[in-house]
């Protein structure tokens, strides 16, 4: 069995009244229509054809250019059964079914496809996706016949429309190749539209000797985007259904609905997230670490018995190693962070390497830009380096070494060795007694 994936993503999306084009918008850190390509992948398409629109049709090839799609282009908004044949004119399908999905549907199921292939392999050459809608809606209604057979699709303008109680059409089909290629090219765009709509090869189906069928989902597997509040609503169901299978882990929350994550976020068993915590793209966290409130961590790896937070800033290509403790209004980029060391407050650490068990103290900053290039520093294991210290790449720093508070650092300290960079301290005995008794006239002078 092969099949093989055309996703329609040539919507001009006015509705979202945005710049950026509707299936480019993003749902936990993913395009829409990424949705749609990583459903084709899972269920082994044999290719995946794009069809995009004029005003989209670069951007949505960039936001896709590392996934293996091919792209046609839909200039005139004629329909979707016009994209379809658009897709089967620019690219011979060779498998024996083809999936029509749509880019801004990012919730079907792989299941549910698995259920259309399994009606398909039955015999029926024409598989329609319907749901129990809760409220009136504008989507086509299924007209069954017996034996669970389609035998048409009523639009909301048509006649029948108000008369029927059936399931809403999500607008996925799965068909035979060989009789979708042909019948596609029979649809005529007899409507107010003047649009070719692919739902009218049900009734050309059957009008050949075809079989037409149905497979039922939930309502909320087939949300669609159109809009700003459409695109929240579906963030939210998104975030909802990830917090529930991070709790069935074992992923502990006090405060579920204050956590958001992305669609790749990985968090072991054990982890604790207190309220108030964003996880962008590209976070793995390992078991038993706590995340505390209003962190913000992205592109982070972080080990086993770490604590992360208040306030912690994570940025990307930072690896923290296990028992690392990263505090309040701690901010991390690019950096490694080997085990059992410590940055519990008010620091900024960027382009380096830290070593095993060091500590840096508080107000620390890593000063790894010039104004033109960032430059890289290494600090050693067993290192401690006191409060208010600027380390001022490039820069490396030996084991066991000692950086005294409120130093200026920018050469390369050897191991076991103390590195002071400060003014010398001068003591100007009574002087500061002669100081405020003159501010204290000046002051005086000014009241009066």
């Amino acid at each position: 069995m092969t099949v093989s994936t055309i996703i329609l993503a040539a919507g001009k999306g006015t509705r979202m009244r945005s710049p950026v084009p509707k299936i480019l918008h993003k749902i936990a850190g993913k395009h829409l229509v990424a949705f749609g390509v990583d459903l084709a992948k899972a269920i082994k398409s044999k290719e995946i054809v794009v069809v995009a629109g004029n005003e989209n049709e670069h951007a949505t090839k960039v936001a896709l250019s590392g996934e293996k799609v091919k792209f046609c282009t839909q200039k005139s908004q004629l329909g979707t059964g016009d994209a379809v044949k658009i897709a089967l004119d620019g690219f011979r399908i060779k498998s024996k079914y083809t999936l029509i999905l749509y880019g801004d549907t990012p919730f079907i199921k792989i299941n549910t496809i698995k259920k259309m292939i399994s009606k398909a392999d039955k015999g029926f050459e024409f598989i329609f996706l319907g749901f129990d809608a809760r409220k009136k809606n504008s989507y086509g209604k299924f007209k069954l016949g017996p034996k669970g057979t389609l035998i048409d699709i009523i639009e909301k303008n048509e006649p029948e429309y108000n008369l029927t109680d059936s399931l809403s059409n999500s607008g996925l089909l799965l068909a035979r190749s060989r009789i979708l290629a042909d019948l596609i090219q029979k649809i005529k765009n007899n409507n107010a539209k003047r649009e070719y709509y692919l739902t009218d090869i049900v009734k050309l189906a059957a009008k050949h000797g075809h079989s037409s069928t149905y497979v039922q989902c939930k309502e909320d597997e087939c949300i669609g985007v159109n809009s700003q509040l459409e695109l929240s609503i579906a963030e939210k169901k998104f975030q909802d259904d990830f917090r529930e299978k991070l709790m069935a882990s074992g992923v502990s929350m006090q405060s579920p609905e204050t956590c958001f994550f992305s669609y790749d976020t990985i968090i072991k068993s054990g982890c604790i997230l207190e309220p108030n915590v964003f996880f962008g793209t590209g976070v793995k966290i390992q078991s038993s670490t706590i995340i505390k409130s209003y962190s913000y961590i992205e592109g982070t790896h972080i080990g086993k018995h770490c604590q992360i937070g208040p306030f912690a800033r994570l940025r990307p290509s930072t690896r923290i190693s296990n028992e690392v403790k990263v505090g309040n209004f701690v901010e991390v980029k690019n950096t490694i962070l080997a085990s059992k060391t410590k940055a519990n407050h008010l620091s900024y650490m960027g382009d380096a390497k830290i070593g095993a068990n060091t500590n840096i103290g508080a107000g620390t900053i890593f000063c790894n830009y010039d104004g033109k290039n960032k430059h890289h520093s290494t600090v050693g294991d067993n290192v401690f380096i006191g409060s208010n210290a600027s380390l001022i790449a490039p820069l490396k720093i030996g084991n066991g070494s000692i950086v005294a508070a409120g130093s200026a650092i920018n050469r390369d300290i050897p191991s076991e060795s103390l590195a002071i960079a400060r003014p010398i301290q001068q003591n100007k005995h009574g002087l500061g007694k002669k100081i405020m008794l003159k501010l204290r006239k000046v002051s005086d002078k000014i009241k009066k």
